[in-house]
């Protein structure tokens, strides 16, 4: 444990990232797709998208009543477990990791759709932008790290000289020095700047 806790050089950092580039590229664009599938699935059935919506919302309307201090916590380890979960998923072939970010860009589609028909763009722009610039990033960032182990296990099954338990530990390394940390900004933003500037714009 200490070995993956232990701090990344910045060549090797540099070059684990590279290594990610056409992995992030293509849960990007999966995403944007997906987000654009759930945006047009609104848009031809609104009444399905609304009562999809609000189920989903209430799940987690309790969340609101909390203390904001509360609220960042849940945020955050909702988001960090989910993120390291799509990772460390990413040994089974990969699969999984396309499923989560199809999955959520999906819903976030369809709940654009419906905030855009409800509150506006600028309301939209509020309730996402602020935190919404680290914490998308991080997590397909994490589709994209548990994408390219999938990728490495499936060569090492060919047959392929692939160190899965290096590859493995680099990956939880980068997650816990900078993925986890940048999520929980995110969820402070989230917690305390992102109510703020709501409330201004509404």
């Amino acid at each position: 444990m200490g070995k993956i806790l232990s701090g990344q050089s910045l060549p090797e950092m540099t070059g684990f990232l590279r290594s990610l580039y056409s992995y992030f590229i293509f849960v990007s664009i999966l995403f944007s797709l997906s987000t654009m599938a759930g945006y047009t699935y609104a848009s031809h059935h609104p009444s399905e998208a609304l009562s999809f919506l609000k189920e989903t919302t209430e799940i987690f309307e309790w969340i609101t009543a909390l203390n904001p201090i509360l609220v960042m916590l849940i945020v955050f380890l909702n988001n960090a477990i989910k993120s390291l979960l799509t990772l460390v998923s990413g040994l089974g072939f990969g699969l999984i990791p396309l499923l989560f970010v199809a999955s959520n860009g999906f819903i976030i589609g369809i709940l654009l759709k419906i905030s855009l028909a409800t509150h506006g763009l600028l309301f939209i722009g509020a309730a996402i932008l602020p935190h919404g610039v680290i914490e998308v990033p991080m997590v397909l960032l994490s589709a994209a790290i548990g994408l390219r182990l999938g990728r490495e296990a499936i060569s090492s099954i060919r047959g392929s000289e692939v160190e899965i338990t290096y590859e493995f530990k680099r990956s939880v390394r980068f997650y816990l020095r900078w993925i986890m940390p940048l999520l929980f900004f995110a969820a402070a933003i989230e917690s305390f700047i992102t109510p703020a500037i709501i409330l201004v714009v509404s």
